[in-house]
């Protein structure tokens, strides 16, 4: 027996997908269409506000909406409403920011690799300024506004007062349950840097987005009700009812006049869907009203 052959044999081990109890029930699925939209809200903003005025070449690369995991981030926090939306932008980016804002000499492009350096260990090794904390702190307020708009923008009921966006502070921030953490990655040529821009979006806008994403309630129910109907009872038919037949002759025909009287006998009428003959009733009257009663299959 070959031993190397049996122990080189891997089980087939089949990978399970652990389910996040936060996602639930909730309409989590339909936050990527939601997240494209605000992709392209921060994508005019950054070609209008910072590319054009400034030169720059700012690019959205990638943009992701997940269930925010603990984290030792140091985040600038503002208070929207009765709830708070969290802010951070890697050292790199902003660096390359501030360049473009107040006119700092920018790196030049060597001719024979067309890039240049990221910025030194050196650089970003060094204290944070007061300069950088105020940039990073408008601009967080900036994009913390767009998301705001664009969530009230997808609420059914429409906002009469946008909600406020205020800077509450920066701190060390633990994620809570049922936040949720917008991450873009951003890239800009020049400086030839790349990071993330990230959001941290508490519970209560959370659960703002998602029961402006839910689908309608009553609409659902209605399907739902007239989905769990039996077919028989979904299936709609139209009764036709002959009450009578007269054979007359043609003559007969030709000399009535206005007023003649036919005598007729009621008895039994035919019940028909389309052209088909399918029961046989019995004419009842009742209140006043012709009504069809001991119905029987035609044979």
């Amino acid at each position: 027996m070959d031993v190397a052959a049996m122990t080189s044999k891997q089980p087939n081990v089949r990978a399970h997908t652990v389910i996040d109890p936060r996602t639930m029930g909730r309409p989590v699925h339909l936050l990527g269409g939601f997240a494209n939209q605000l992709r392209d809200d921060f994508a005019d903003f950054l070609r209008a506000r910072i590319n054009r005025r400034y030169k720059a070449s700012f690019q959205i690369d990638a943009i992701s909406f997940v269930a925010a995991p603990a984290d030792s981030q140091r985040w600038l926090s503002y208070g929207v409403d009765d709830g708070r939306i969290h802010f951070a932008i890697e050292r790199p980016l902003l660096l390359c920011l501030l360049r473009y804002r107040y006119g700092s000499v920018m790196p030049e492009t060597s001719a024979a690799t067309d890039s240049v350096a990221p910025p030194s260990a050196a650089t970003i090794d060094e204290p944070e300024t007061a300069t950088e904390e105020r940039l990073a702190t408008m601009l967080g307020q900036q994009l913390i506004e767009l998301a705001v708009r664009r969530i009230e923008s997808v609420q059914r009921a429409s906002v009469e007062t946008p909600a406020p966006v205020t800077f509450a502070e920066a701190s060390l921030q633990g994620a809570s349950d049922g936040e949720w953490l917008l991450r873009l990655t951003l890239s800009e040529t020049r400086c030839n840097v790349g990071g993330d821009l990230l959001l941290k979006i508490s519970a209560v806008w959370m659960n703002r987005l998602l029961q402006a994403l839910a689908p309608n309630r009553e609409r659902s129910r209605q399907k739902q009700m007239t989905a769990t109907k039996p077919f028989p009872a979904r299936l709609q038919l139209t009764l036709q009812a002959r009450l009578l037949e007269k054979e007359v002759s043609l003559g007969t025909l030709l000399d009535l006049r206005l007023g003649d009287v036919l005598p007729i006998s009621v008895g039994d009428a035919d019940v028909l869907i389309g052209d088909s003959r399918l029961f046989t009733a019995s004419v009842a009257e009742h209140h006043g009203k012709l009504c069809l009663t001991t119905l029987a299959d035609v044979d």
